[in-house]
Order: structure tokens, then C-alpha cells, then sequence
């Protein structure tokens, strides 16, 4: 169980018992989902912010819940922030799916007039699974194939290069010591243990979502022809490791796989 402790637990305590009280379906989304799920080691990234995605019908519901969280202690977010939350020392990005003002798949916000590309966040309320986070705190969070896919969205609309490093992180984590990442590992497709992941995430993301977000999925994985492209140019510049010639080939490989597994 990670280390969830502090004025970030506090938040989670607060917004889960509102959501649930008031009926909102919610899930928790972001950084915190493959600490949660993978690793445990959640880093200064992780214990200051948590976003959560939740499911309004218009822009008076939004208002509402922000005026009611207001009352709990959370301060809004100035300028074009508007989606950020601020508990005392903790941020919670909170994440309206289902206000319909927009374009079809897409958020505006009111404010600021930015865009936000929603395409599969409305498989969050599908797919979340109850995890028991802290002591005495159980979320739904979203699995990690919907954390990758929501991963390339956020890249394509805000272009943070922290983004695709989530997204390396996933292909090389996802099911790490499971059974069938060892079965996939030497076959004909997938020639090391190392890539097979990378596969099975893709095969995951194309089962599970639409036809649309599948091809926006595919369409920006497909780009990566070879291993000086510039989505892995950007992974590695963010990491520093830029002139790493080893890490340059493991990335493309993962792209590889990935691209086989989403078919």
C-alpha cells in the first residue's frame, strides 16, 4: 500500500465521502495511479496532487460541487485554473466528464475557453476499480491501460513531455511478473520478456476501448517510424538521457510492441 499520508489524505478523505454522499460517480486518474498500482513509491510528485475525474450533466452541477467543497475547506484554483482544488498544502485537479456545451469528445472550459480532449475518460466510471489506498480509504482508480490511453490524450492536447515519460513508464512496468508476460516473452511476435509488457498493454487498450479512441491511440503510436523520432527524442531529453544510445533502441522497441499489440 503506498504512503498516502498527510494533507493529500485528508483531501482524498474529504472529496471521496462528499462524492459518495451527494451520489457523484468518481475515479481516481493521474499520477497516482501506477504508484498506487505498480510500485508503491510515491515520490514528492505524488503526494502533493490527485486528480479525479467525476460525472456532472452542466456547468451548474460544477458550480455546486465547487461552492460545496468550498464549505470543506478547498480553495479554488486562480486564473485559468479552474480545474485545480488547493487543501492546505495538498492540489487535486478535479476532472468534469459528461457537460455537453462543447464538441462532441471535447471540454471547454468556461473561464479560460481552453479545450480539453475527454475522448476515454468516459471509460473511467467502467472500468475504475475499488483499491484500498490508505488506512481507512477506498477509491476507485482506474487500471493502467486507461491511465496509458488518457496518458496520449493529455499529450496531444498540452504537448508535456511528462506525459509520454508516464507512458514509457507503463509500457515497461505493465504486468511485470505475471504469467502471461512470461507466456507472450519468445514468441513469435514478441522476441524478450522486456517488450512483452509493452504488447499486452496494447492488447489490453484495444480490447477494451472505442474504435475512435482506438485509432487516436494508433494514429499517434504509429508515427514513431524510428528510433530518433521525436516522441522519443522528447522521453529522453525529459529524463536526461538524451545521448543514451541503449535507452534511445529500448524505447523504440517498446513503441514496436506497443504498435503490434494495438493491431
Amino acid at each position: 500500500m503506498p504512503k498516502i499520508e498527510g494533507h493529500l489524505a485528508e483531501a482524498m478523505k474529504l472529496l471521496s465521502g462528499y462524492f459518495e454522499q451527494k451520489g457523484i460517480p468518481f475515479a481516481l486518474v493521474g499520477a497516482l495511479v501506477p504508484a498506487i498500482l505498480l510500485s508503491s513509491d510515491v515520490g514528492s510528485r505524488e503526494t502533493r496532487d490527485a486528480d479525479h475525474v467525476i460525472r456532472l450533466s452542466s456547468w451548474a452541477e460544477w458550480e455546486s460541487v465547487i461552492s460545496d467543497l468550498t464549505k470543506l475547506g478547498f480553495r479554488q484554483g486562480r486564473g485559468e485554473q479552474e480545474h485545480r482544488l488547493h487543501y492546505k498544502t495538498a492540489e487535486v485537479d478535479l476532472i468534469p466528464y459528461g457537460i455537453g456545451d462543447g464538441p462532441a469528445e471535447v471540454l471547454v472550459w468556461r473561464k479560460s475557453g481552453n479545450h480539453m480532449n475527454m475522448a476515454g475518460f468516459g471509460d473511467v466510471f467502467v472500468h475504475a476499480k475499488r483499491i484500498e489506498i490508505a488506512r481507512g480509504l477506498t477509491l476507485p482508480v482506474i487500471p493502467l491501460w486507461l491511465f496509458a490511453v488518457l496518458k496520449v490524450m493529455a499529450y496531444l492536447d498540452r504537448k508535456y513531455s511528462r506525459d509520454l515519460v508516464d507512458l514509457s513508464y507503463i509500457m515497461e512496468q505493465y504486468e511485470m511478473n505475471e504469467e502471461r508476460r512470461f507466456e507472450l516473452a519468445g514468441s513469435t511476435s514478441i522476441s524478450s520478456y522486456e517488450d512483452a509488457g509493452a504488447y499486452l498493454l496494447g492488447n489490453d487498450i484495444r480490447t477494451h476501448v472505442s474504435a475512435t479512441v482506438l485509432g487516436t491511440v494508433k494514429g499517434f503510436i504509429g508515427q514513431v517510424t524510428d528510433a530518433h523520432h521525436a516522441v522519443i527524442n522528447a522521453i529522453l531529453r525529459e529524463t536526461n538521457s538524451l545521448y543514451s544510445d541503449d535507452r534511445r533502441k529500448a524505447l523504440y522497441q517498446l513503441i514496436q510492441s506497443l504498435k503490434k499489440g494495438l493491431g
